[in-house]
């Protein structure tokens, strides 16, 4: 029976340093990430989580080792395949000046997305972005400025608005509350608790913050120096 989801298998990275020496950055990680189910990959700067974030979306390859999604084997999927998928796998990362243009207006960057990977029509692209608005907590006025006059915290908000507008079956999340206030913070994760109440939308939260990966994940994994160390189940008492 194919597993719907992901399934990581003894996956290895190795980069090459300024000198052209080796360093391992991930060691014969192994783990599942069902459908539905809301994890977290726990550790500190330079634990490797980052890189399993880029591995899973297809920005880089594994040395070696197998991710497959669904059955598929991603290491060997094609730039076109990829584009196929982006309607299911989609990505939100600290730095949300990579996936936004800062020219554009907001209601630009979301219906952008909407209009490669959905078969919306116009009229009900705006629907949905009406929606995510309210879900988010964003004022509509918000929509016809420019992304370069929000905050940084509004486009951390915008970047995740827009990965969810396309109802994404699986989505990573990589440091998505590092750097904002608490208020800031708490209104993201607000977001992604109502978001997968209502949808389901599985979540891979990348996060060196204990309290945000207890807060949203069921099954937390702790990452040190490339290698899994702990695996913990969230319970109503954590």
């Amino acid at each position: 029976m194919v597993l719907e989801g992901f399934a990581v298998n003894q996956v290895s990275k190795t980069y090459m340093d300024e000198k052209q020496r080796p360093f391992q950055v991930l060691r014969d990680v192994s783990f599942s990430w069902s459908a539905g189910e809301n994890i977290a990959v726990l550790g500190e700067s330079g634990s490797g989580k980052s890189t399993l974030a880029r591995l899973l979306i297809g920005i880089e390859k594994p040395n070696s080792g197998t991710i497959t999604w669904n059955g598929e084997d991603i290491t060997r999927w094609k730039a076109s395949t990829w584009r196929e998928k982006r309607s299911h796998i989609q990505a939100v990362f600290q730095d949300a000046s990579g996936t936004l243009n800062p020219a554009r207006s907001v209601y630009h960057n979301v219906e952008e997305a909407l209009r490669n990977l959905t078969q919306l029509d116009k009229r009900q692209r705006r629907t949905r972005i009406d929606e995510l608005m309210e879900l988010t907590h964003m004022d509509s006025h918000l929509l016809q400025i420019p992304v370069r006059q929000l905050s940084g915290g509004e486009q951390r908000r915008l970047s995740l608005l827009r990965a969810l507008s396309i109802h994404p079956q699986f989505l990573v999340l990589d440091e998505v509350t590092s750097g904002l206030d608490l208020l800031s913070a708490d209104a993201v994760l607000q977001v992604l608790e109502r978001y997968h109440e209502e949808f389901g939308c599985a979540y891979l939260l990348i996060t060196h913050d204990r309290q945000t990966a207890y807060r949203i994940s069921s099954r937390i994994l702790e990452l040190n120096q490339g290698v899994f160390v702990r695996e913990a189940v969230r319970t109503e008492s954590t």
